[in-house]
């Protein structure tokens, strides 16, 4: 009986219900992991993202926030010594770049600029410095032009020539010369421009023809200049002559040529 008795209890015996393994369901589906902040190497690399990303300005549009000219913010940039002018080159100092300021380079047209972080509109520093710009009153064209005659004046008598102040003498009849300069047996004719780089005004080769024959007829009423080696010269507070220009005055070998000799000035 007990062998019968055990077969029987082999061929009923109930199954144990075989043991499942709870699997836990993610907390998180794919597209939401991937939304989650992580950190070390990707956190790093997300930051520097958000970095380069950050909006810059151009001076233009920066003026237009400030409500001044391009030419005007980038003279008040460079009282602040955030930047400098290097020939026709805006180049960026180490105080610019502390202020938010990055170097750029148009490779298509070789110009060097600067952009700016848009928090500088908040800048404590600059909109004081632009107050303070708008409080002052502008000069008149004539006052400018007389302030940078006087300056380059200096420049040549600090270099030993010998000055007349042709065009402060003379006023509207001075044919076109402002300065007569003489070191030796050098003359040098100066016709001074204190214009802003932005100026829609350019000195092109039209302009560059009608002083070339106003300089002639100078020549021609005054004969005592003739024994002496001379020329005409432009002087510019900035680079407003035209390509034009400078391929005319190439051609004159060596009777006409430019210079150019910025004035610091904040009220431009």
């Amino acid at each position: 009986m007990s062998k019968i008795k055990r077969i029987l209890n082999i061929l009923f015996e109930k199954e144990e219900p075989k043991k499942t393994v709870n699997k836990l369901k993610p907390k998180y589906t794919t597209k939401q992991m991937k939304n989650t902040p992580t950190y070390g190497s990707k956190s790093i690399k997300k930051s520097k993202e958000n970095i380069s990303n950050e909006k810059y300005l151009t001076v233009t549009e920066l003026s237009k926030h400030f409500k001044v000219t391009p030419a005007q913010l980038n003279n008040i940039f460079q009282e602040l010594k955030w930047l400098k002018r290097e020939e026709r080159w805006i180049i960026l100092t180490d105080m610019g770049e502390y202020h938010g300021a990055k170097q750029c380079y148009d490779a298509r047209n070789k110009v060097k600029y600067l952009r700016w972080k848009e928090s500088i509109k908040n800048d404590m520093q600059v909109i004081k410095a632009i107050e303070k710009f708008k409080t002052i009153k502008p000069k008149s064209k004539k006052e400018k032009g007389e302030e940078y005659e006087a300056y380059i004046a200096k420049h040549y008598k600090s270099q030993g020539y010998v000055i007349w102040e042709h065009g402060k003498e003379k006023g509207r009849l001075d044919q076109g010369i402002d300065l007569i300069v003489k070191k030796n047996k050098e003359i040098i004719f100066i016709q001074c421009k204190n214009w802003n780089e932005n100026t829609r005004f350019k000195i092109d080769h039209v302009r560059v023809k009608a002083s070339r024959a106003e300089a002639r007829q100078f020549m021609i009423d005054n004969p005592l200049f003739k024994g002496y080696k001379n020329k005409f010269r432009y002087t510019l507070s900035s680079n407003c002559i035209a390509p034009s220009a400078i391929k005319y005055i190439e051609e004159t070998n060596g009777l006409f040529d430019y210079e150019i000799i910025e004035m610091r000035s904040t009220n431009q």
